[in-house]
């Protein structure tokens, strides 16, 4: 089994995810007390977010590609960036490593290709949901852009990751907002929802959402293993 890296940190809560379900996969693979091998480098959300603000995307995919290659130097074999919206700066990151990255966007859309979804709908951060890097790329693998909710729940959706669930904070007012936003989703055609936001998990899964699930972090997760394993 390979070592896999993972850029973490963006925010804890997503971070330990990550570990927690590569780890379900190990298990559910090999039985036993069975783990995956992992390398976390673990940033400061804090200042991630203070260049997401600012617009300063170049510092922020310099300290991403800085990150990568710490994590290929301490013995990684490939690579996570363990957020959705951070991918936007993927791009220098790829280039500095020389062992594979595993897409976030790639493994979605890809899987929502083979499972014959056709209208996918997309939650996540503002900057995933409104900036052309997601819908652009996912397009590219899945041959259509998502569909995202209107302004007015775009805000609450990003208001809520930024100011609960990136802390791991999960109220009942959240998770009805959420199956809402979806329910209206489902409404204007939808035919799946897309976790588009590594945290929006803790809110949303199969049992309460009003269309099926596809939670990034996992996907990537079950892809990162599938790689490893190779």
């Amino acid at each position: 089994m390979k070592t896999i890296g993972i850029i973490g940190g963006m925010g804890p809560a997503s971070t330990m995810i990550y570990y927690e379900t590569l780890c379900e996969i190990a298990r559910a693979r090999s039985g036993g007390n069975a783990s995956a091998r992992v390398i976390i480098d673990a940033l400061d959300f804090g200042e991630v977010q203070a260049l997401q603000q600012s617009g300063n995307w170049d510092e922020a995919g310099q300290q991403l590609a800085d990150s990568a290659l710490r994590l290929e130097r301490a013995g990684a074999e490939l690579v996570l960036l363990a957020t959705n919206t951070m991918h936007k700066v993927a791009a220098p990151l790829q280039q500095a490593l020389s062992v594979p990255f595993i897409h976030i966007i790639d493994a979605t859309a890809a899987r929502l290709r083979a499972e014959g979804r056709h209208v996918p709908a997309l939650l996540g951060t503002s900057y995933t949901m409104e900036e052309p890097f997601y819908p652009d790329h996912f397009a590219s693998t899945f041959g259509a852009p998502p569909v995202v909710p209107e302004p007015a729940e775009r805000d609450d959706i990003h208001r809520i990751i930024f100011d609960d669930l990136v802390k791991g904070v999960v109220t009942p007012e959240t998770t009805r907002r959420y199956v809402d936003i979806v329910r209206a989703l489902a409404a204007r055609g939808a035919d799946s929802v897309i976790l588009g936001c590594t945290e929006i998990g803790l809110v949303l899964n199969a049992a309460n959402s009003p269309l099926p699930v596809y939670d990034s972090a996992r996907i990537h997760c079950e892809e990162a293993m599938r790689v490893a394993a190779a």
